[in-house]
């Protein structure tokens, strides 16, 4: 009677030099890719784009005054940045698995554990890489376009950290439990629009106004909409990541320490899922 390979536990010695490896051959691939670069340059340009915007809307208005101008063309950068290590990590697992190269690797000193810990790590790198690639491109855009970036927000970027490794292991978990890198991507859309959509349409209810006939009949969606709004506030990692930055910007601390520990709490519950649905689902297509 033979041993799955999936089911054997790696000694931890084995299992760290295995995530080692793994990682760092994942980060080399990033690096020589073009995604990482284009996400980047994404970035800047909404940057660009939300700066200018603002830009116009001072120079409109004649207030002569814009009030966290960085924070919006930050929020929007680090967010580029959070969905590439998402996608990444959605086709960690799914893509190898349907090839037939992950079947090949477990013949190695690797078991789940290891190889999700191998995927996180190299997410959390490449994320951390697109932040050193993004800070001095912002910087220079300020310094371009003479509008002021707060030390503070970018001081922001460092807890930003955490919520990327939730981002990644919830993208791990997805990679694991799908049955093709196609369905892993199409779980991940679904999921993005579903948080896009109900953040949405509570922001478009709460602009309905009070002498509107339908603000009344439309109550009861705006208060299901804001409880699943706020219950995305604490799991949701786009949600945290603006929640982060503007925290950081405001100096509250203890709102950062929370949110913190918020996503490193819920990111080992995914971690743990995705080692779960490793083993039961195997590494056969």
């Amino acid at each position: 009677m033979t041993t799955s390979p999936v089911s054997v536990l790696a000694p931890w010695p084995l299992r760290g030099r295995s995530i080692q490896r793994i990682a760092r051959q994942e980060i080399r691939d990033a690096l020589l890719g073009w995604g990482v670069y284009l996400t980047a340059g994404a970035g800047l340009l909404l940057a660009v784009l939300l700066v200018y915007n603002s830009a116009r809307f001072v120079a409109g208005s004649g207030l002569q005054i814009l009030a966290r101008p960085f924070l919006s063309p930050l929020v929007a950068a680090s967010t580029l940045a959070l969905l590439y290590v998402t996608v990444v990590a959605t086709l960690a697992i799914a893509r190898p698995r349907e090839q037939g190269a992950l079947q090949v690797l477990f013949f190695a000193p690797v078991d789940a554990i290891g190889l999700v810990g191998a995927y996180f790590v190299a997410g959390i790198v490449v994320y951390l890489l697109l932040v050193l690639l993004l800070v001095p491109l912002l910087v220079l855009l300020a310094l371009l376009t003479n509008v002021f970036l707060p030390p503070a927000l970018l001081w922001g970027l460092l807890p930003s950290v955490g919520v990327a490794g939730l981002a990644v292991a919830f993208g791990i978990f997805l990679s694991a439990v799908a049955g093709s890198s196609r369905s892993a991507v199409l779980l991940l859309v679904t999921v993005v629009i579903l948080l896009f959509a109900i953040q949405g349409g509570y922001t478009a209810l709460l602009n309905v106004p009070p002498t509107s006939r339908y603000y009344d009949a439309l109550l009861f969606l705006r208060v299901f909409l804001r409880v699943l709004n706020d219950l995305l506030l604490w799991v949701s990692p786009i949600g945290m990541l603006g929640h982060c930055l503007d925290a950081a910007l405001r100096n509250d601390l203890l709102l950062l320490l929370r949110d913190s520990v918020r996503a490193v709490a819920v990111s080992l519950v995914w971690l743990g899922l995705a080692v779960w649905a490793v083993r039961r689902r195997g590494v056969l297509p």
